[in-house]
C-alpha cells in the first residue's frame, strides 16, 4: 500500500515553509521560500499577498522533489499562518491594497477615537469593554495591532478602498480562496478579531459588536473549525503546485494555536513556550479567563468545541537574535572562521556559553517593537542595562537569551495566576533548537523544559496532525500527543536559583521605573522629533 502524506504550509512573517509529514507526524521533507515585510513609514508594516501565494506554489514543488513522492500520495493540504495580518480583497479575491501586517500600529489612534471613547479606565471605555468581554472573552488591545483597528483605519482613512472590499481575510484565508474558491476563516483566527461571539462555542460574528465598531459583518467570512475540510484543490491551482486536483483542503489555523498542538501540550493545564520570530506561552483550558492589564487570556483553540487557548503573547523573541546576528555581529564570517561554526546561531550559542549565568550583571529587555504580554505597551523598547567595560560579546549574547527568558517568566507568572502552577513546560520554535537557551529558560523559570523533536516545525506539525484527525487517521484531539516526540528534557540548576530570582525582580523594575520615559521618547511627539527618516 502506497504511503500517504499531509502537505502543510507554514506561512510565517518572513517566509513560507512547505513541510511534508506522514499521517502520524513524522517529518519527511521541507522547503522554504522567503518574502519581505515592507515599512513604508513609521508604524506601518505591509506585505504583498501574492508573495504568499507564489511561495506556496514554489515551495510545494521543492518539497515534493526533495521527498521524491508522487502527487497521488498527498492525502490532504493544510496551513498555519501568522496571525492578525489583514488582507482586504474584492469579490474576485484580489487585494485592494497591500496586506497590513500584525506588526502594523497605524490604527492605534483611530481605535481610541472611535471605539474607546471617554471616560476610560486603564485605556478602555467601561461599558464597551464589558460588552466585548461578555461576548468574545477579550477585547482589542491598545497597540492597534488587532484587525479591528486596521479595518477601522481603512474605513476612516481610505474609504475608497473600503468600498471595494468584499471580504477581510487572514493570510491563510487568502491562499485557501485562491486554491479552492472558498471564503472561510478558522475560529482561532476569528476570535482575535474581537467580533466573534464565543459564548458556549457559538462562534458566529456578533452583529451588535460589528455595529459598534462600524464594520459590516457581511465582509467577514464564515468562521469554521481548524479541522474542517473547506474545499478541494482546483485545477489551475493544482497545475501551479504540481499536484492533482481534488485533494482535500483542511482549514488549518494561526501559528500560535497550531504550535500549541505541535508541542504535545494538549491536556488540560499543560503549557508550552514558543520561541519563534515572536512567541510566548500557551496552553489548552476549558474555562475562559482574561487579564487585560497584562494582555493575557483566552483566544480560540484549534478544537473550539471543547478547548480554549490561554495566551501570553510576546512580540519579539527570535527576531532579537536576528538583530544581534545581522546588525551587531555583522562580521559573522570572521567570527565563524575563528570558531569553526558554519551556522551563526550555533556560533551565538558557543559564545553565550563562555559568559557566566547572569551575564556579569548585564540585563537586556527584549521589547524591540513594543510589547503585548506581560506589558501591553506600544511605546516600550529594548535596552541593555548595566553595561560596563568588562562586558564582551559573550556577555551581550547571553544577556539577550536571558532577557527573553525573563520576559517569558513574567508571562508565565501571569498565566499561572489565571489558572494554576505547572512543573514543566514544552518548548518549540526555531529557538528551541538551542540547548543552552533551553537550559537558561529552565533555570530562570525553575521549570523542567521538554524540548519537542524538530521544534522549529511545531506549527506545521500541529496543523498536519489536525488534518490527519479530520481525515480520520487519528482517533481524537488528545491522541495527537501520542505522536509528538520529546527529544530532551532540561532540569533547573539549583545553583542559579538565587541569582536568577534577583535578576528577575530587577528586570521587572526596569520597566516600571522607565515606563513614562518610554512614553515620552516613543509617543507620537517623541517619535517625530527623534526618528526623522528612520524606519522601524
Amino acid at each position: 500500500m502506497t504511503e500517504k502524506y499531509i502537505l502543510t504550509h507554514d506561512l510565517g512573517t518572513s517566509s513560507n515553509k512547505a513541510v511534508l509529514f506522514t499521517l502520524y507526524g513524522r517529518l519527511v521533507a521541507e522547503a522554504r521560500h522567503d518574502y519581505s515585510v515592507h515599512y513604508p513609514q513609521p508604524s506601518y508594516a505591509e506585505q504583498d499577498p501574492f508573495d504568499w501565494l507564489h511561495a506556496v506554489y514554489d515551495s510545494t514543488h521543492k518539497a515534493m522533489e526533495i521527498a521524491g513522492i508522487s502527487p497521488d500520495q498527498i492525502a490532504g493540504i493544510t496551513f498555519s499562518c501568522q496571525m492578525q495580518t489583514l488582507v482586504a480583497v474584492d469579490a474576485q479575491g484580489m487585494p485592494v491594497m497591500p496586506a497590513i501586517s500584525w506588526l502594523d500600529t497605524r490604527g492605534r489612534e483611530i481605535l481610541y477615537d472611535r471605539l474607546w471613547t471617554r471616560p476610560r479606565i486603564i485605556g478602555y471605555q467601561p461599558l464597551r469593554l464589558l460588552r466585548f468581554l461578555r461576548v468574545t472573552g477579550g477585547a482589542p488591545g491598545h497597540t492597534g495591532k488587532d484587525p479591528i483597528a486596521k479595518i477601522i483605519w481603512l474605513k476612516e482613512k481610505r474609504p475608497d478602498l473600503y468600498a471595494k472590499t468584499a471580504k477581510f481575510l487572514d493570510v491563510k484565508d487568502f491562499v485557501i480562496y485562491h486554491l479552492t474558491g472558498t471564503w472561510c476563516k478558522s475560529v482561532d483566527l476569528a476570535v482575535v478579531w474581537w467580533l466573534l461571539d464565543t459564548r458556549k462555542n457559538r462562534n458566529q460574528w456578533d452583529e451588535k459588536l460589528c455595529r459598534l465598531a462600524g464594520i459590516n459583518p457581511e465582509l467577514l467570512p464564515p468562521a469554521l473549525p481548524s479541522a474542517a475540510i473547506v474545499g478541494t484543490l482546483q485545477e489551475e491551482a493544482a497545475r501551479l503546485m504540481g499536484l492533482k486536483p481534488g485533494i482535500p483542503i483542511i482549514n488549518g489555523s494561526g501559528d500560535i494555536p497550531a504550535a500549541a498542538v505541535g508541542s504535545g501540550a494538549l491536556h488540560e493545564g499543560e503549557l508550552s513556550i514558543r520561541l519563534g520570530t515572536s512567541g510566548g506561552i500557551a496552553g489548552h483550558f476549558s474555562r475562559r479567563k482574561i487579564d487585560l492589564a497584562h494582555y493575557a487570556g483566552c483566544i480560540g483553540s484549534t478544537y473550539p468545541e471543547k478547548y480554549y487557548l490561554a495566551l501570553a503573547h510576546q512580540e519579539t523573541i527570535g527576531i532579537c537574535l536576528e538583530w544581534l546576528a545581522n546588525r551587531i555581529l555583522y562580521h559573522k564570517q570572521r567570527l565563524s572562521e575563528e570558531t569553526l561554526f558554519e551556522d551563526v546561531y550555533q556560533l551565538l550559542d558557543h559564545l553565550a556559553a563562555q559568559a557566566p549565568p547572569g551575564a556579569a550583571g548585564l540585563i537586556f529587555t527584549p521589547w524591540m517593537f513594543g510589547e503585548r504580554c506581560p506589558i501591553d505597551d506600544h511605546n516600550v523598547r529594548a535596552g541593555l542595562f548595566n553595561l560596563s567595560l568588562q562586558h564582551g560579546r559573550e556577555h551581550l549574547i547571553r544577556a539577550v537569551l536571558e532577557g527573553i527568558a525573563f520576559n517569558l517568566r513574567w508571562g508565565l507568572e501571569v498565566l499561572e495566576k489565571l489558572y494554576q502552577p505547572v512543573d514543566r513546560l514544552h518548548i518549540i520554535g526555531g529557538g528551541a533548537k538551542s540547548d543552552i537557551w533551553c537550559q537558561i529558560i529552565a533555570d530562570i523559570t525553575n521549570r523542567t523544559i521538554c524540548q519537542a523533536d524538530n521544534p522549529q516545525q511545531a506549527n506545521a506539525r500541529g496543523a498536519a496532525m489536525l488534518a490527519s484527525l479530520s481525515l480520520g487517521h487519528i482517533k481524537s484531539f488528545e491522541a495527537i500527543s501520542e505522536h509528538i516526540v520529546i527529544r530532551q528534557r532540561y532540569t533547573p540548576d539549583p545553583k542559579n536559583r538565587q541569582l536568577y530570582d534577583h535578576l528577575f525582580r530587577e528586570f521587572k523594575k526596569l520597566y516600571r521605573q522607565n515606563k513614562s520615559w518610554y512614553a515620552r521618547m516613543n509617543g507620537e511627539t517623541g517619535w517625530a522629533l527623534t526618528n526623522r527618516g528612520v524606519q522601524p
